[in-house]
C-alpha cells in the first residue's frame, strides 16, 4: 500500500488562482484564502480538518501591517496560517510561497526511525523551520501522531482516513460569497475553487 502523505509541502511555488480586490477589511478575503491554500497553514500544514473550529486560523499579513499598511488589505499580501505559526511569525519577512516553493526548502519525514521530523533542504528552509519552530519537539510529536494515525485509519478504516484526509464540509461558494468585491481579477479561478471542481477527490495531498 501506497501510505498518503499529510505534510508534503507543494514542490512548486503558489500561483494564486483567485484575486479578489476591493474590500473594507482584510479578514473579508478568508473565504478566498481558505480554498486558495487548500483548507491548511501554508507554513505547517495542518489541517482545518484536524482543528477543533476555525479561528484557529489567521489571515497573515507577508509583509508586516506595522512595515507597510498600505498593504493591510491585498490580497496577494495574504496567507492562510494556523494560530500558532502566526503568532511565531509575528512582524517578520519570511521567504514567501510565491517566490519559492517550499519543498524545495524543507521536507516533513514520513518514514523510518524519524517519522515526523523535519529537515532543511537549503538556507531558507533552515530559516523558515527556525523561525516558526516547526522542529520544537511538541510540534514533531504531533506531526509523527498524526502521520502514524492517518496511516492506520488508512489501512483499517476508510471512513475515518477520508474524515482526516478529506475536504471540510462548509466548502464556500466563492461565487457567492458575501460581502462581494468590487473587482476580481482572476475571475476564471472560480471554477477551479473545491466547491466548483468536478469531481471531487476523495483525499487529498
Amino acid at each position: 500500500m501506497i501510505f498518503a502523505a499529510p505534510f508534503r509541502y507543494p514542490q512548486t511555488a503558489l500561483v494564486r488562482r483567485h484575486g479578489p480586490q476591493g474590500y473594507s477589511k482584510y479578514s473579508h478575503h478568508r473565504p478566498w484564502l481558505r480554498d486558495e491554500f487548500d483548507f491548511r497553514c501554508v507554513y505547517c500544514l495542518k489541517r482545518e480538518q484536524w482543528c477543533f473550529q476555525l479561528n484557529d486560523y489567521q489571515l497573515d499579513h507577508l509583509v508586516p501591517q506595522s512595515i507597510a499598511p498600505a498593504l493591510c488589505r491585498e490580497y496577494t499580501n495574504l496567507v492562510y496560517a494556523c494560530s500558532n505559526c502566526n503568532h511565531r511569525k509575528g512582524a517578520k519577512r519570511l521567504p514567501t510561497p510565491e517566490d519559492l516553493a517550499y519543498g524545495a526548502c524543507m521536507e516533513v519525514l514520513m518514514t523510518g526511525a524519524n517519522i515526523g521530523e523535519i529537515v532543511a533542504h537549503n538556507d531558507d528552509g533552515i530559516r523558515l523551520i527556525d523561525e516558526l519552530g516547526l522542529d520544537q519537539k511538541k510540534i514533531t510529536g504531533m506531526r509523527k501522531l498524526f502521520i502514524l494515525s492517518i496511516r492506520s485509519h488508512q489501512k483499517h478504516d476508510r471512513r475515518l482516513f477520508l474524515t482526516w484526509m478529506g475536504l471540510p464540509d462548509d466548502l464556500p461558494d466563492l461565487a457567492n460569497v458575501r460581502p462581494q468585491p468590487e473587482r476580481n481579477m482572476r475571475i476564471e479561478g472560480i471554477v477551479e475553487s473545491w466547491f466548483c471542481r468536478k469531481p471531487r477527490p476523495e483525499f487529498y495531498e
